[in-house]
């Protein structure tokens, strides 16, 4: 897999579907930490499924309360 492959298949993935929309990888990022958060889930796990250093601060910007 190469750097960009999870961006690619979400982007053939919504022309398929005729979903018209710019997603990346990061929206992938952002769901899990938001619904990680939501749900209560320990921010060390998270992290760790993510791709994110324990304790990243970088991380708390990709959490939402959406």
């Amino acid at each position: 897999m190469g750097p960009d492959s999870v961006t690619r298949a979400i982007k053939r993935i919504s022309a398929r579907a005729g979903v018209p929309i710019a997603s990346t990888g990061h929206c992938m990022r952002i769901g899990l930490a938001s619904v990680a958060w939501r749900n209560g889930r320990d921010g060390i796990a998270s992290a760790d499924q993510g791709g994110w250093a324990c304790r990243s601060r970088s991380m708390l910007g990709y959490m939402q309360n959406r």
